[in-house]
């Protein structure tokens, strides 16, 4: 649950105007991309310009420190969110013994995929993807990479 969009949200309510209205007044020709970039404020505040975020309390007339606290909550709980990955394939795990080995193994099997290859265009990604598989694989010992039989994309 996004408390930084949902406080957003019932801002935006209280003062009667649509998230295109908002970027419109933030004087953006472009809409859609005005749209973008405060999508991605309520998602990843973080990744905003302070000029971005100045703008958009003058727009709807809120406290840069009120703002300000919404988005130090926000960087706290998406700390807490899994980053994206990928999960080597291998078919015999679920029998391996004991269960402390197998999380173990599912652990070491798995590579954080980077935020610029989850940017990329499908079909980019998904070469990426193949190449951090077969770069993971060749960190494996002969008797385990043989025995991988592909992987699993987990977006975030």
């Amino acid at each position: 649950m996004n408390k930084l969009k949902i406080w957003f949200e019932q801002q935006l309510h209280d003062l009667d105007v649509t998230k295109v209205e908002v970027v419109k007044r933030m004087n953006y020709q472009n809409t859609d991309k005005g749209l973008r970039r405060l999508s991605e404020f309520l998602e990843y505040p973080s990744k905003s310009t302070n000029e971005f975020i100045q703008q958009l309390c003058s727009v709807l007339n809120i406290e840069l420190a009120v703002l300000h606290q919404k988005v130090i909550q926000r960087k706290k709980q998406v700390k807490g969110i899994r980053k994206a990955f990928i999960q080597l394939t291998y078919p015999r795990l679920d029998s391996i013994s004991p269960l402390f080995h197998r999380g173990w193994l599912r652990e070491f099997l798995r590579e954080d995929v980077p935020e610029i290859i989850q940017r990329l265009p499908f079909n980019e990604r998904k070469k990426q993807l193949k190449h951090l598989y077969e770069r993971k694989l060749k960190t494996l010992d002969n008797s385990l990479s043989s025995t991988i039989t592909g992987f699993t994309y987990y977006d975030t």
